[in-house]
């Protein structure tokens, strides 16, 4: 699900008019701020749902670029919130010890070896023959260094290379998900309320007036409300598991 901006201004609205009970007083283009400028760089910045894994590829060719030799950076598009490696095109790999040891070989596969189906005569065997070969091929593949030093800075976008580069890149990235599909987000939608409750709380605390029928707005307490909200929202989201933040070595 996905709503635009246009609809979540609305929803904020009404909450703060509690659906057209009282006259609207903070203006849309407030909210639309708030949205813009607080509420999606927090939520991007700080809950691991707001980002997706993805994988950018760059040629060599682009080392050679009059920008890149001369400024000696590359500045990323705006979706990508951090580089979490970069890796060369390269192919170092195992499947090359075929030529050195073609009956452990994982490019030959087990399951058609005369050499090994004339011992190995069970599948559970089979099996753990092939585990063990796994587990070869890993600890084979970390001798051979195939990422780069790099240094990004996620809020001017400019990745600096350290290291020196002769092949093709692949950069193993996080790129913010579209504004839309937050914005249908509860915890989202209670961010925005909230920020929005202390904004009207301040804008009608400047002054002291009366409004027809006699009333005043409770501006000390529509700031405590709104305060109360986002904290709410924040101890949710840094209550969640990053139990899925880690690497495999396969």
């Amino acid at each position: 699900m996905a709503i635009t901006i246009e609809q979540l201004i609305d929803i904020v609205q009404q909450d703060l008019t509690f659906s057209g009970m009282f006259d609207k007083v903070l203006p849309d283009t407030e909210i639309y701020r708030i949205v813009k400028e607080h509420a999606l760089e927090f939520f991007y910045k700080n809950y691991q749902f707001s980002l997706i894994k993805s994988y950018y590829w760059m040629s060599k060719s682009c080392l050679q670029t009059e920008q890149y030799t001369k400024f000696k950076y590359f500045i990323l598009p705006e979706e990508i919130e951090n580089v979490v490696r970069i890796v060369k095109v390269d192919d170092p790999s195992l499947f090359r010890l075929g030529i050195q040891a073609p009956h452990l070989s994982i490019n030959l596969g087990v399951t058609n070896q005369p050499f090994l189906t004339s011992f190995v005569t069970t599948a559970g065997d089979l099996a753990v023959y092939r585990s063990i070969i796994s587990a070869f091929s890993d600890e084979i593949n970390k001798m051979t260094k195939n990422t780069l030093k790099y240094e990004f800075n996620h809020v001017s976008k400019r990745l600096h290379i350290l290291t020196a580069v002769d092949t093709d890149l692949v950069f193993d990235v996080y790129i913010r998900i579209e504004q839309e599909e937050l914005f249908d987000y509860q915890l989202f939608k209670d961010y925005v309320i909230g920020l929005s409750r202390v904004r009207l709380g301040e804008a009608l605390g400047r002054y002291t007036f009366q409004m027809p029928g006699n009333f005043q707005y409770n501006a000390g307490d529509m700031i405590a409300q709104g305060e109360k909200l986002v904290e709410s929202v924040r101890e949710k989201i840094k209550g969640q598991t990053n139990s899925g933040w880690f690497f495999m070595s396969r």
